[in-house]
């Protein structure tokens, strides 16, 4: 069921979306890690992903509702 409403956007497109990101965004800072001759860490990359997952995923939801606020 696919809805028109931007208020409600679904949970699982919000977890995805926000690992998604997350990804992106560790993935990032390994490629500078590796770039400046630093080692990989998992726990690091981990953490990143889901620091960054999250806050993106609660600032789309803080967005959408602004936008509907508007």
């Amino acid at each position: 069921m696919k809805s028109s409403n931007p208020d409600k956007i679904p949970w699982k497109n919000r977890i995805v979306l926000g690992l998604f990101s997350g990804l992106v965004y560790a993935g990032l800072m390994a490629a500078f890690d590796y770039a400046s001759d630093l080692p990989f860490h998992e726990v690091k990359f981990v953490f990143s992903t889901l620091l960054f997952g999250t806050f993106m995923a609660i600032a789309t939801r803080w967005m959408v509702k602004k936008k509907k606020n508007n």
